[in-house]
Parts: C-alpha cells; sequence; structure tokens
C-alpha cells in the first residue's frame, strides 16, 4: 500500500515533502547543537567552513591553514556564504543537491527505460505487475533517495558527499544521454561535457577516477570480448573515447593547476596524496581498522600487507569493469557495483561511504526483476541491521569508554560478510538487454 501511494503522487509533491523534511532536520539540527553535548552537525562541516574563513582571511588567506582541511577548495568556497550569513546557508547547500541528486535519478531512470522500451517490443522492469511504465519504475527509484533517512541526516548534518554524487551522476546522464543522441554532433559533445565533469568529479572525490575504465569501454564501437581487441582500443581509440579523455584530462588539469597555484604543494598532498596514504586509528567499519589500530605504533604496512590489502579491491573492480562495463544498459550498474566494493573494501570505512553508492543503486533498480518488494525490503533491512551490531560496540567504546575493540572487529567482520553477501545476489539478480548502442 505505502509503495502504491508513493508512485500515485506527483514526483513534484514528492520534491517538495523531501524539502521539507531536509529543512526541518536543518533546524533540528541547530537547536540540538545549542543543548546537547553530542553534535547533530558533522564535524567535517565545522573543518570545511573554517576552511571558507582561512579563504576569507586577507589576499594569502588559504583554506588549509585550517588543520585537517583535507579536500578540494572547492568545498570552503561554497561555505564563503556560512561565514558572510549564517552557519547553516552550507546545509542548505548540500540539501539542494541532495534533491537536485533524485531529480538525476528520476531523468536517468525514466529516459533510459523510454528508449529502451523502444529498442525491445518486451522489457521486463520489475517483478510486480503493477511497475511496468518507465515514469512509474523513475519515480520508485528517486523516491528511494528522496525518503532514505540516511541520506537525508547525512546532508544535513553538512557533509558534501551530496554534492560529489552529483556530479558523478551527472557525468553518467551526459553519457547515457549521447548514446540516444540522434545527431552525431550533439553525441560527441555531450561526451566531451562528461569528460569534463568526470574530471571535476575526480578533483572532489579520488574514487571515481576507478569508473574511467567503465566509461571508455562503453563508448567502444562493439565488446571487447578479447584482450587483443581490448589493446587495440586502448591504442586506437574511438572518436567518443578520445574526447571522453580528453575533457577529463583538460578539467582535472586546470582544476588541479589552479589550486596549486594558488595554494602550493600543500594543496597537493591534503586534497590528493593524503587520501593514497591514509591512516585512520579510529574505529570505523572496515575490516582492516584493527589492524592499523594495532599497528600505530610501528612503522608503515609492509609491502606484503598493503598488497593484500589491495589486490583483492582490484581484482574486483577489473572484473565488474570488463563484466559489465562494455554495454551502456549495465553501465550504471557497473559504476554502482565499483562504487560498493571499494567502499566494502576499503582500509577506511566511515558512514558517509555509503553515500557513494547509495546514490547510484537506485539506477539500477529496474535491472533486478527477479528480486521482489519483500526480498528487497529484507535485504535493506539486513544491511541496517549489520550496521546497528556494529554501532552498538562503538558507541560502548566511544561514549562509554569500554574496552570493545575486539567485538566491534567481529561485527566489522560480519558487515563485510553481509555487504559481500548483498552484492553477490545483486549480481546474480541482475539482468538486461544485450545490445551494443
Amino acid at each position: 500500500m505505502l509503495l502504491h501511494s508513493l508512485i500515485n503522487v506527483r514526483f513534484f509533491a514528492h520534491l517538495y515533502f523531501s524539502t521539507i523534511i531536509r529543512l526541518l532536520l536543518i533546524v533540528y539540527g541547530e537547536i540540538h547543537d545549542s543543548y546537547s553535548e553530542v553534535p547533530y552537525t558533522d564535524i567535517d562541516y565545522k573543518v570545511v567552513v573554517d576552511g571558507a574563513r582561512g579563504i576569507l582571511n586577507g589576499s594569502h588567506g588559504s583554506p588549509f591553514d585550517r588543520h585537517t582541511f583535507r579536500y578540494s577548495p572547492i568545498y570552503a568556497f561554497m561555505q564563503i556564504p556560512s561565514v558572510l550569513l549564517h552557519p547553516a546557508v552550507g546545509k542548505l547547500i548540500y540539501s539542494g543537491f541532495d534533491i537536485w541528486v533524485a531529480v538525476l535519478i528520476y531523468r536517468l531512470v525514466r529516459d533510459e527505460l523510454r528508449f529502451q522500451y523502444s529498442q525491445a517490443k518486451k522489457t521486463d522492469c520489475l517483478q510486480s505487475d503493477n511497475i511496468k511504465r518507465p515514469e512509474i519504475v523513475a519515480k520508485a527509484s528517486a523516491c528511494f533517495w528522496l525518503y532514505n533517512p540516511l541520506t537525508a541526516v547525512i546532508s544535513t548534518r553538512g557533509n558534501g558527499d551530496s554534492f560529489s554524487s552529483f556530479i558523478v551522476i551527472l557525468t553518467l546522464y551526459m553519457i547515457m544521454k549521447a548514446f540516444r543522441a540522434n545527431e552525431q554532433r550533439l553525441s560527441l559533445l555531450l561526451i566531451f561535457y562528461a569528460g569534463i565533469l568526470h574530471g571535476l568529479a575526480i578533483h572532489l572525490r579520488l574514487y571515481p577516477l576507478f569508473f574511467s575504465l567503465a566509461y571508455y569501454l562503453a563508448l567502444s564501437e562493439r565488446s571487447n570480448c578479447q584482450i587483443a581487441d581490448f589493446i587495440g582500443k586502448l591504442i586506437w581509440p574511438c572518436k567518443k573515447q578520445s574526447l571522453l579523455v580528453m575533457g577529463t584530462v583538460t578539467s582535472l588539469a586546470i582544476l588541479t593547476l589552479l589550486f596549486y597555484k594558488l595554494y602550493g604543494f600543500k594543496f597537493l598532498y591534503e586534497a590528493y596524496i593524503y587520501h593514497l596514504v591514509r591512516k585512520d586509528l579510529r574505529h570505523n567499519f572496515s575490516l582492516y581498522f584493527l589492524m592499523q589500530y594495532l599497528g600505530s605504533d610501528t612503522e608503515e604496512l609492509t609491502s606484503l600487507q598493503k598488497l593484500l590489502v589491495l589486490m583483492p579491491q582490484l581484482i574486483m573492480i577489473v572484473f565488474l569493469t570488463f563484466a559489465f562495463g562494455q554495454f551502456r544498459q549495465s553501465l550504471p550498474f557497473c559504476i554502482f557495483s565499483i562504487t560498493f566494493v571499494m567502499v566494502t573494501y576499503n582500509s577506511v570505512v566511515t558512514s558517509q561511504y555509503f553515500v557513494w553508492y547509495l546514490a547510484l543503486l537506485p539506477l539500477c533498480f529496474s535491472n533486478f526483476k527477479s528480486i521482489g518488494i519483500r526480498t528487497a525490503v529484507g535485504y535493506f533491512s539486513l544491511w541496517v541491521l549489520a550496521q546497528g551490531l556494529w554501532l552498538l560496540p562503538a558507541y560502548l567504546l566511544e561514549f562509554e569508554g569500554w574496552n570493545t575493540f575486539y567485538w566491534l572487529w567481529l561485527q566489522s567482520i560480519l558487515f563485510f560478510i553481509v555487504n559481500n553477501f548483498l552484492l553477490i545476489q545483486l549480481i546474480k539478480h541482475f539482468d538486461f538487454v544485450t545490445y551494443k548502442h
């Protein structure tokens, strides 16, 4: 009944209600921070706002004057209104991008299903007979994001991942739209725009770099079934692939050179290099957090340890890229699964990272035709339960001072197993009509 009620409401009404919810959460956060010792506002938000103050601090002001500012300076520039007007303005900006993510999800799913319906006489979207039309599937997909409490809370706490997620999905939207374009010139222009956006996405967050090969393969004229074909495409790319690379390199180079000229090597280290060598000794969801904590008094990890940590992640990313990155119909799922693997297998995993793949998951709903509503709710509940079981020892450790490190590690192992189980189920039930462009 709830699903039917949601899909019968106009999409604009969903945007309106979701905006009201986020505004109320922002107001609640301001009140909560005034009375509670445990703040609602994300500590990273305060760091970025301080970075904005650094920019306004004279002609040589830098956001990197703020200790632990390890983001793109773009985030600090976005927070200047929070310094000049009100501290909560930045939360409004992030929540706005949160809503725009849902708009992109709606448009991308709807347009892609319409195109697929025009290419095939019959394409099943979901198992339920009541959800067959592109408009309804797109609305249901967007509602998953709009009414997801995790994503709403994270953006209203002041986390900027809604902005980076918006850029990632906009990149994908441009690529998918280029496939549908009737005019060759328009298609090429959209691909170049996608490259520019992809460079921006990499600048904001390094993880979209791993999408590059999938985008590249999807733009090839035919599938690369053999290694020789793949090598040939790398050496002799088609026009679309060349434009994607040109756009990506151009935007990434311009942004990097610009901020390097403004802020020097400190920008390169804090915004890029730090995230490649980062060791987080605080408890987090990662399978490897206890190893890093116990080894905090020793030197860096050995080469063998680094290899054992990185290899499973890289092998799975390469496999998923070749398995799902060669077809436009499976490209959104490819990007989602790569992100899911990167987060699950990363040496540092926080709840904000979940936004990275939760923003991409709704783009794939129409391909899980054999997963019923009850099964989907069961999978999502299992994922939430695994988080809840981890949060209990985390709370006892951080706020009660209990020594729960090994209990916490066991829960991290359980969460890791649950995530792998869910990925296996999604791959098993994923389905699409096979055709190249």
